[in-house]
């Protein structure tokens, strides 16, 4: 039986993607796929493809490292127009690691392609010094399997991120025994009407089983805080407005956020944008032109 929960009373509201404009045109190597070559940029666990913000005189904030879904590609990733907005309207870039045949080896998958923890930190240990990244920015987000491998991500790397988005994707089973500390910081997205990746998880061919999000969480978080989603809430989510639940009593600052909406299998790139509007750290105001620090 999932523990009880504590949360705050849920809030429900709609997320649009807004009349910005869409991507700038590319400027060198910033604005556009910094990595143009057919491989894009490579580690020794495979590729990833970058997008980078327009040419500017300072490197990007941050970014987002976008977890393709199954039969995806970091090729499809850095294609997405929405996504691509996101991240250049945050001035941060957008990585997109490739998927080992198109899928992801994280524990309990049915790809066994390759150690996908290994090829996150080539991919973050290249890029962060190659495109000068703030390394106390990143936030781990993605769809479907691609959800399921940022939960793996919060639960054996929580420090190598500063926040994580999963959409539509949990622990598959067996369930991990235990995370690691600290507990980091997520918000989860998921359907109510999601039938490829339901929340209560449901078995596959030869014996591979998605597992079930509520016992995930309470995984993630075992203090008490996390439990099943009440009925009322559960109804209150309606398209693809979210209905969210902030965890209270979790043992810790580190924000812990379910939403739910009451569509299928889909992700919008507007939850990821709130998702780094709401856990990001804030960055030190830049000094003054003249300026200097004094001690105190």
């Amino acid at each position: 039986m999932v523990p009880s929960i504590r949360l705050a009373l849920p809030i429900v509201f709609t997320l649009l993607a807004g009349s910005s404009p869409g991507p700038q045109p590319l400027d060198g190597q910033r604005g556009g796929d910094a990595c143009p070559a057919a491989d894009g940029c490579q580690v020794a666990s495979g590729h990833y493809r970058i997008v980078l913000p327009p040419r500017s005189e300072t490197p990007p904030t941050g970014a987002i490292m976008y977890f393709h879904g199954y039969q995806g590609s970091a090729e499809e990733t850095i294609a997405d127009p929405g996504l691509v907005a996101v991240a250049q309207r945050l001035g941060v870039a957008l990585i997109a690691p490739d998927g080992a045949g198109r899928s992801w080896s994280y524990p309990g998958s049915p790809a066994h392609n390759r150690d996908e923890f290994a090829f996150v930190r080539q991919v973050l240990d290249d890029a962060v010094p190659r495109f000068g990244i703030d390394p106390h920015r990143i936030m781990a987000s993605g769809f479907s399997q691609g959800g399921s491998m940022v939960w793996y991500l919060a639960c054996r790397m929580p420090t190598r991120f500063s926040a994580f988005a999963p959409i539509a994707g949990a622990f598959w089973e067996p369930l991990p025994a235990s995370c690691e500390s600290p507990r980091p910081p997520l918000i989860h997205v998921h359907g109510t009407s999601d039938a490829t990746v339901p929340m209560a998880g449901r078995a596959l061919r030869q014996g591979y089983r998605q597992g079930d999000l509520f016992k995930s969480l309470a995984i993630l978080a075992p203090a008490g805080c996390t439990a099943a989603w009440p009925d009322a809430a559960r109804a209150g989510a309606a398209g693809s407005a979210l209905a969210c639940l902030l965890a209270s009593g979790c043992g810790g600052s580190a924000r812990l956020e379910l939403c739910l909406h009451g569509g299928g299998h889909f992700a919008d790139p507007a939850w990821v944008e709130r998702a780094w509007r709401l856990t990001m750290p804030a960055r030190p105001a830049p000094l003054a032109t003249g300026a200097r620090l004094t001690s105190p």
